[in-house]
């Protein structure tokens, strides 16, 4: 903790605020002390009353600004850490987005918990019994001495508790990475979970790394929880010696009634903030060992790619490998660019042209050779597959130049704006990323690089993106690789890659702008998926009993545990002072035998009872975690392809994880507290009611503090900003999760300050809603504390003059203290509530989503006519995207689908998948209606391979695996023959490891040509009747494009097949035809 520990003057500012408490504690006990022994003997009690007052407002005051103080030193110290990790990422690679992410945002969250408690615990464990020890020795040196031969013991275990769980919470917190990693790769892949049929054994194994997470984290809180019970069992059974070493004292009249009350009162003081930092230490170990592991990555060696400045670019020998590759990805490359030219990168697919390209953009960082001639500070980078940050398209342009409106009009993007780039098509994505480019172009990039920028596009869209470059031939440089022969031909050198020469181009004439049609699209076709799930969507007691649900009768005895632990700890300090009082009496010492036996129950039953407590209670927790997890999953999965949004890595691994987690640590903080506390109230009225009926009415207006007053005080004094930060925090974890994913394009186009910037913006707003917050805290808790110690002066008020027996003097008198510690976490968990209904709410509006069921009877075991019927079909209740479309297709048919961006290609996919129902018409298959079919036989009965069919960050094998269950797992022969027919059999025959080889995350170890011809290779190995393809020749050169096409046709011989394609070479004249525009359908056979 060397690089986080606290500054000289925050110890010195916690030390001093532990030290007024431990002054208004002192004042407290003397007020008790003075006070019973003025009742008992009639004298005024006045002075007593006052000093009760002044004790707790010294107390309550403390507490506040120590609770605000060290909120405020957390926040600081949290966000420097998480920017300096975030600084870390954007420098350089640092490992994978799941378990940065979760470091960076859940992890480092965790911190809260050791400023807030473990600080001032330990300052606490410094002062409090030092000032208070010295009042006890002033009072009764033989309590002295219990406390000074037992307190050392208590560190001695602290340290135990600490080397026993650090390595188990260390192991942990590498679990939580592992599932955080594995979340993000299901949530990336879910479209092609989803085309694959294979969502239900992805959820069978998120299951069980879940359950794995589950119970590592409770065989850690065993241990944990074992020390801490020791711990209570010490400091319990200190008091209760001291407590009948003062009362067999007092029955042989050795010390006088109102110093053993001081003794009584102040000697758990002692041991509190010992019992404070050993379950303070225990809760803060996952934000210790996230800042460990932040820490680890932030000081990691960080890779300079090794491109240097120079008059003009050039290439020389550059040889690039990539691990567990036997050949190298290009080899001895060598040319150069002219400042202003444009040069076209060429080759067959896999030839490594943006291997290359991410060399020059200094995502690459490790090769053979010389590149010189490119100022890291003046490059535009257009990636194949472009990642986004900004909110919405407009935010997102904006972090890269400030023409955005007129960039967006040049590239027809106006209408998107507004829209969350989630949500657009992979075309409208790469239009989006061709626009960051040229922004940065405006910003004065004197070099270019573009990845393929026209594919997925359409032809008019392609043209917008033509005639964009072609305007800034001569004003940047610039290295394109593209497939397209229009984008090729505005190159003036061409390199093709494979061979060791250089081939310089026919000089290209002045070429005319392309003219355009007038531009027409439908406003709402772009903007169609399915809302993000942020709305309310179940009353928050619903919502909490759908938690509750798979482990309610443990919750239920979580609840009734915790408050018999509470009610013991209540019975220990009230019997202790009917023992001493009594004592103080000096009857026969066999009379005091069972309330001797009483203190010791009491106090055992107290340890053992808590410690059983937050066993069951995290064990329930946890089991709803896992249980919500796979709802939450399940609720993704339903929505399938009518989501784009759902399926990129940050949004999901902010429901899965920092979501889901939020959930699971407010649901016990705030339902066994608030729980506790009234089974508590109740149980003390009843008490007080048979004990002294008149102090009722004391104990009436206390409670009606504690339960009412202060809870409605720190309410309204934050009204929202509990929902609120909980609200910047989910936007948080997404920027922070988005930020690290684009990581290595924000550096290529030396945007990444301004990254950063906005992601410190959004981290210091959630850092001014958790002031308010704490501060809001702090009131009721303040209000709290004094009106439990107003209430022992009230007590002493009552009892004075009246005919009652000493010892319940002191009961009643003591009471109110002992109920001020159910009563401040009751406080706690009221002030946390409105954000577990925010976040309840959150996650319902995701599981609520009901699974796939059959809805009626199931299909014919193979598909053998699929038909569009006067089809139309929209998002959720908007204007239809395609209207009255026909098309008929049999086994051996291929169904083209056409159309601009944006004109519903993707709608008419998630309908014939099943999940849209058309809006009229309809989607029949043999014959039959598809909406009275069994949705889930169905889908087994189609596959689906998307634009960008997601590539899992593992091997070869297990990811063309996932095209089918486990009991039908194909031979090698079969893998190996499918990769064959999409013209990868020679690539896996010069790897080393062949179908084992590792393809990194997203499969960046591949070629864009190679990654699409992998899922395509997949697809095929689906046992499926009708296989929809969506653009599966993207990212191809001509020739592997029509190589392809010709291998697909005949596998997919037997089939039938939906494609969509802007490519008319695709395409053959006997193909069905389906064109979508602007609410129209044209059919043809």
């Amino acid at each position: 903790m060397k690089r986080l520990d606290a500054s000289p003057l925050t110890l010195g500012v916690l030390g001093l605020f532990s030290a007024l408490r431990a002054l208004g504690l002192v004042a407290v006990a003397e007020a008790v002390a003075t006070g019973v022994v003025g009742v008992i003997a009639g004298e005024d009690v006045g002075g007593a009353i006052r000093l009760a007052i002044l004790g707790g407002a010294l107390r309550a005051a403390a507490s506040w600004a120590s609770q605000v103080y060290a909120t405020r030193a957390a926040l600081a110290a949290k966000s420097a850490l998480r920017l300096q990790l975030t600084d870390r990422a954007l420098a350089g690679p640092s490992g994978s987005v799941g378990s940065l992410t979760a470091i960076g945002t859940v992890g480092l969250d965790e911190l809260d918990n050791y400023y807030r408690t473990v600080l001032p615990s330990i300052m606490s464990a410094a002062v409090v019994p030092l000032l208070v020890g010295v009042r006890i020795l002033s009072a009764d040196w033989v309590s002295a001495i219990i406390v000074v031969l037992t307190v050392p013991l208590v560190p001695v275990f602290l340290a135990l508790v600490g080397m026993h769980t650090r390595d188990r919470a260390d192991a942990a917190s590498s679990t939580l990475s592992r599932l955080s990693d594995h979340l993000v790769e299901l949530a990336r892949g879910l479209p092609v979970l989803v085309g694959l049929g294979r969502v239900a054994d992805q959820t069978a194994a998120l299951e069980r790394i879940s359950t794995e997470h589950r119970r590592t984290t409770m065989s850690t809180l065993k241990s944990a929880f074992l020390s801490s019970l020791v711990l209570e069992l010490i400091s319990t059974i200190s008091v209760a010696i001291v407590a009948v070493a003062v009362g067999v004292r007092l029955v042989h009249g050795d010390m006088p009634l109102a110093l053993g009350l001081v003794a009584l009162v102040l000697a758990p003081e002692c041991f509190a903030p010992f019992r404070d930092l050993g379950a303070a230490f225990h809760s803060s170990q996952d934000g210790l060992a996230a800042q460990r592991r932040a820490r680890a990555m932030i000081d990691a060696p960080l890779l300079v790619s090794p491109v240097r400045d120079g008059d003009f670019l050039r290439v020389d020998g550059l040889t690039v490998r990539y691990p567990d590759r036997g050949d190298s990805a290009v080899t001895n490359v060598s040319f150069e660019v002219r400042a202003g030219g444009v040069t076209s990168l060429e080759g067959a697919s896999g030839s490594g042209k943006t291997t290359v390209l991410r060399v020059l953009a200094g995502e690459l960082t490790s090769f053979d050779g010389r590149v010189v001639g490119i100022d890291p500070s003046l490059v535009a980078w257009v990636p194949q597959h472009p990642h986004t940050v900004g909110e919405t398209v407009r935010a997102e342009l904006a972090l890269y130049g400030s023409e955005v409106d007129r960039v967006l009009a040049q590239l027809g993007l106006s209408h998107l704006a507004d829209v969350d780039p989630a949500r657009l098509s992979p075309g409208e994505l790469r239009r989006v990323a061709v626009a960051r480019g040229l922004l940065r172009v405006d910003e004065g990039a004197r070099l270019l690089l573009l990845d393929e920028p026209t594919a997925h596009l359409d032809a008019a869209s392609a043209a917008l993106v033509e005639n964009a470059l072609r305007m800034l031939r001569g004003r940047v440089t610039m290295v394109i690789a593209s497939h397209e022969a229009a984008v090729a031909g505005l190159a003036d050198t061409r390199v093709l890659l494979g061979s060791t020469t250089l081939r310089a181009s026919d000089p290209i004439e002045s070429v005319p702008m392309i003219e355009l049609a007038p531009w027409s699209y439908d406003d709402r076709a772009s903007d169609r998926a399915t809302p993000a799930p942020t709305e309310p969507a179940k009353e928050g007691v619903i919502a909490l009993l759908a938690y509750l649900r798979p482990t309610g009768w443990r919750f239920t005895a979580s609840i009734l545990l915790g408050a018999a632990a509470a009610l013991f700890a209540i019975s220990l300090t009230a019997v202790s002072g009917w023992l001493i009082v009594r004592a103080s009496e000096q009857p026969p010492i066999m009379y005091l035998l069972v309330a001797i036996v009483g203190v010791r129950f009491f106090g055992l039953g107290r340890s053992v009872l808590r410690y059983a407590e937050r066993l069951l209670t995290h064990d329930a927790v946890l089991g709803s975690l896992t249980d919500l997890r796979m709802r939450l999953w399940t609720g993704l999965a339903a929505r399938g392809v009518a989501s784009r949004g759902l399926a990129r890595g940050g949004v999901a691994l902010d429901y899965l994880v920092a979501s889901a987690d939020r959930v699971r640590d407010l649901v016990p903080r705030v339902l066994l507290p608030i729980a506790v506390g009234v089974l508590c109230a109740i149980a003390v009225v009843i008490a007080v009611l048979a004990l002294h009926a008149p102090a009722l009415p004391v104990l009436l207006v206390l409670l009606a503090v504690c339960l009412v007053v202060s809870p409605a005080i720190a309410l309204l004094a934050d009204r929202s900003a509990a929902r609120g930060q909980a609200l910047i925090r989910s936007s948080v974890v997404r920027r922070f999760a988005a930020t690290l994913a684009a990581a290595g394009e924000l550096r290529a186009n030396g945007v990444s300050a301004r990254a950063r910037d906005a992601l410190a913006s959004l981290d210091s707003a959630a850092a001014v809603q958790a002031r308010r917050t704490s501060g809001a805290l702090g009131l009721g808790g303040a209000l709290t504390l004094l009106a439990c110690c107003a209430a022992t002066g009230a007590m002493l008020a009552v009892t004075s003059g009246v005919a009652i027996q000493p010892g319940i003097v002191a009961v009643l008198a003591l009471l109110p203290i002992a109920l001020a510690e159910p009563m401040l976490a009751l406080i706690d968990a009221v002030q946390q509530a409105p954000a577990l209904r925010s976040a309840l709410r959150r996650v319902a509006a995701v599981t609520e989503l009901p699974a796939p069921v059959s809805t009626g009877t199931a299909p014919v075991d193979r598909i053998t006519r699929l038909e569009l019927s006067d089809l139309s079909a929209g998002w959720d209740g908007a204007e239809p995207a395609f209207r009255t479309l026909h098309a008929e297709a049999t086994p051996g048919d291929w169904v083209i689908v056409d159309g601009p961006s944006g004109s519903g290609k993707s709608t008419l996919l998630a309908t014939v998948l099943g999940y849209l129902a058309p809006a009229s018409g309809s989607l029949l298959i043999n014959g039959e209606d598809a909406r009275g079919l069994d949705p889930l036989a169905l889908r087994a009965r189609m596959a689906w391979c998307p634009q960008e069919g997601h590539l899992f960050d593992s091997t070869i094998r297990a990811n063309l695996l996932l095209a089918r269950a486990r009991s039908d797992r194909p031979s090698d022969a079969t893998l190996l023959e499918s990769l064959d027919r999409v013209g990868l059999g020679p690539l896996i025959a010069s790897l080393p490891l062949g179908l084992d080889t590792r393809i990194g995350a997203e499969g960046t170890s591949l070629s864009g040509g190679q990654r699409q011809r992998l899922a395509v290779a997949r697809t095929l190995l689906t046992r499926a009747d009708v296989v929809l393809l969506d653009e599966p020749t993207a990212h191809l050169d001509a020739g592997a494009a029509a190589a392809l096409m010709s291998d697909l046709r005949s596998a997919l011989a037997g089939r039938i097949v939906v494609m969509v394609t802007h490519h008319a070479a695709d395409t053959l004249d006997s193909d069905v035809r389906v064109h979508l525009g602007r609410q129209t359908s044209l059919r043809s056979r």
